[in-house]
Formats: C-alpha cells, sequence, structure tokens
C-alpha cells in the first residue's frame, strides 16, 4: 500500500516554493540596495529612505518565514496578502523617497506570488493592479528613468500573475483528481476486502446452515410452519450474504428478489429465484418486475403450485422474466373477459412499455410466463 499524499502536502509545497523565492527576492533587493548605497558616480538623494526600506523587506521576509513554519494558515488570509501587497508597493516606491534608481529588484513578485497561493487567480490580480500602480506612480516628473524598462517591470507584474495563477489552478486540480482516484481505489480495495469476507462466510455457511434448512423444508415430517420458517430463515440469510452494499440505489436484482420473497410469505408456495446482471431501477425495469409479481402470485395463489421457479435476467440492451411453475394450469384462450388479471397487468403493462408477454399453459401440466423488455425504449 502506497502513502497516500493528501492536498495539505500539496499546499505545503506551494508554500515554501512562495517563502524561497521570498528568501531569495529579498536578497535580490538587499544586493541591490547595496549597491545604490555605495554608487558614487549617482548618489543617492536621500539614503535613508533606501536603509528603512531594506529593513522593513527584511523583517517582513524573517515573520513570514517564521509564520510558514508555525502557522501556515495565517499565510492563506486577507490580512496578511494585504500587508504582504503594501510592503510589496512601498519597496517599489522608495526609490522615489530616496531620489534613487529602482533597487527593489525581483522581491516585489513575492507579493504577487503569496497572494496568488492564498487567494488564487482573484489575489494574484489584486497584487498586480497594486504593484502595477506603485511602479506608473514612479514616471511622472522623472524624466531621467528608463521609460522602457519601467514598462517592462510593469508587464512583469502583471504576466507574472497570470502565470501564476495558471499554473497554480493547473497544480491543484491535478492534485484533487489525484485524491479523488486515491479514494476511489480505497473504496474499491474496502470493497473487495468486504466482498472476499463476505465470499468465505458465505461458503461456510451455504455448505452447513443453508443445507440444513433446505433439508427441513423437503422434510415431509415437519409442519407447514415449520417448513415456513426454515424458508423464511434460508431467505433473509441469502440476502444478508449477497445483497449488495447498503446505501446504494435499489438494483433489479434487489427488486426481483423482494418480489418473490413477498409472495413467498404470503402464500403456500416456496419461490426460488435466479437472477443474473445487475442494473439500476427504472420505470421499464419496475414494469417487468411488477408484471413478474402477478405472474409468480397467479401461480402460487390459483394455479395450486407448491413450487414456482423465476428467473430473470438483465443485460445491457434488455431485461427477461420467466416464471415457471407445476400447478394446475389454464387454458389461455378459455379466460372470461372479465377476468383482467393477466390482460392488464401481466401482458398490458408490458406492451406499455414496449415490451413483451408470453404466456403458455397446459391443464394439469403448469404453466410458464416470459417477459421481455428490450432496454431503453418508451412505450
Amino acid at each position: 500500500m502506497f502513502d497516500r499524499i493528501t492536498p495539505r502536502d500539496l499546499e505545503r509545497a506551494l508554500l515554501w516554493v512562495v517563502t524561497a523565492y521570498r528568501v531569495f527576492g529579498a536578497a535580490w533587493m538587499m544586493l541591490l540596495g547595496g549597491v545604490v548605497l555605495a554608487s558614487k558616480e549617482d548618489p543617492v538623494g536621500n539614503p535613508t529612505w533606501v536603509v528603512v526600506a531594506l529593513a522593513l523587506v527584511a523583517g517582513w521576509t524573517i515573520l513570514s518565514v517564521a509564520l510558514a513554519v508555525r502557522a501556515q494558515w495565517a499565510t492563506a488570509t486577507w490580512l496578511f496578502v494585504g500587508i504582504d501587497i503594501a510592503i510589496g508597493m512601498f519597496a517599489v516606491f522608495s526609490s522615489v523617497l530616496a531620489d534613487s534608481i529602482l533597487f527593489a529588484g525581483g522581491y516585489p513578485l513575492a507579493a504577487v506570488f503569496a497572494a496568488v497561493y492564498a487567494k488564487g487567480s482573484t489575489g494574484g490580480a489584486v497584487a498586480a493592479i497594486a504593484l502595477t500602480a506603485a511602479a506608473l506612480a514612479r514616471l511622472p516628473g522623472r524624466p531621467s528613468i528608463n521609460q522602457p524598462a519601467e514598462v517592462s517591470i510593469v508587464i512583469s507584474y502583471l504576466f507574472s500573475a497570470a502565470a501564476a495563477s495558471g499554473g497554480a489552478s493547473v497544480l491543484r486540480a491535478s492534485d484533487h483528481r489525484r485524491a479523488e482516484a486515491e479514494e476511489a481505489l480505497a473504496r474499491e480495495q474496502a470493497a473487495r476486502t468486504r466482498a472476499d469476507e463476505r465470499a468465505e462466510v458465505a461458503a461456510h455457511l451455504h455448505d452447513s446452515v443453508l443445507q440444513t434448512l433446505a433439508m427441513i423444508q423437503r422434510d415431509s415430517s415437519a409442519t407447514d410452519q415449520v417448513r415456513g420458517l426454515a424458508r423464511s430463515q434460508e431467505r433473509e440469510l441469502r440476502r444478508w450474504l449477497y445483497q449488495a452494499d447498503e446505501g446504494l440505489p435499489a438494483g433489479f436484482r434487489e427488486a426481483v428478489t423482494a418480489m418473490a420473497a413477498e409472495i413467498d410469505d404470503m402464500a403456500d408456495a416456496t419461490v426460488d429465484v435466479v437472477v443474473v446482471g445487475e442494473a439500476p431501477m427504472d420505470e421499464h425495469l419496475d414494469a417487468i418486475v411488477r408484471a413478474g409479481r402477478e405472474a409468480v402470485l397467479n401461480a402460487a395463489k390459483h394455479a395450486a403450485a407448491t413450487e414456482v421457479q423465476v428467473y430473470a435476467e438483465v443485460g445491457p440492451g434488455f431485461a427477461e422474466v420467466y416464471v415457471k411453475d407445476r400447478g394446475s394450469g389454464f387454458d389461455p384462450d378459455a379466460v372470461p373477459d372479465d377476468r383482467r388479471g393477466i390482460a392488464d397487468s401481466i401482458v398490458g403493462r408490458m406492451e406499455r412499455h414496449g415490451g413483451n408477454a408470453t404466456i403458455q399453459s397446459t391443464r394439469g401440466e403448469g404453466t410458464e410466463v416470459r417477459l421481455s423488455m428490450p432496454r431503453g425504449q418508451s412505450a
């Protein structure tokens, strides 16, 4: 089993990437600030502002690293983002106050990346616009400024915000899909484990308890009450062994089994059921199950059958139900017009849903009802 990577791991990694760039950007700004202060050819008009800017950036960088280590949640708040953007703007505009060349370097981009990490594309856009405004505020009244270079700086803020937002979105979406896949795999593995355990229990009980219950039902010396109780317990045990997990939508298999169990309880006949395939219930499958119920009920109540066999199968394009008994049988052509159970509840119901019903019966030999319905077709 592999170790799962949680979304928290990705967020932590992104935060450390942002923090690492902040440290790099701060070091970059410190280097440029030192060069500006030491320059003899282009002396700084007011070096105090350079020192203030460098000290502020250094202190904020240290605090940001501490928060990343001990209070990651704080770096994702608007308060942190707002202060970070304000310091980035000051770093850009401080060269005007110091009457020097721009010495912020790449540090202001740390505010863009931090805003994207904390607030996504919205945060990135806010940071980029604020830094752009600070950069543009440097232009008026400063003819000595290299205009193309300033335009490049402005574009870099906007472009970096867009690129960082897109990259973070892709990473987070990919991580979300991976997490969903891992959860689905874990559920599948858990379901497979439960199924294996259930299969082992089923095999054991089939060789012991279920066979004992079946023998009681076939024992001619047992009373009807005892046989009925054995049949009920056998059905309940089989339902527990082979039912789908709770919480899933009712399917065709469950519907057919429940239908047979209902009639088994209310009539004196034993209803044996075999179901092949599975599909979620819809109005057409409900119709074929109801028609099958009517056929089973007729066999148990009117044909005096002691045993009714039901075979049901559902596939991608079809559903079929066979009901067979060895009861008294009847002549389908001799059914009076006022007896509408077969005509309405079986044949008519199937035809209304695009299916068909075939009934074969011989007096004294029993009845066989075949119900067939193409799936996905309406009446």
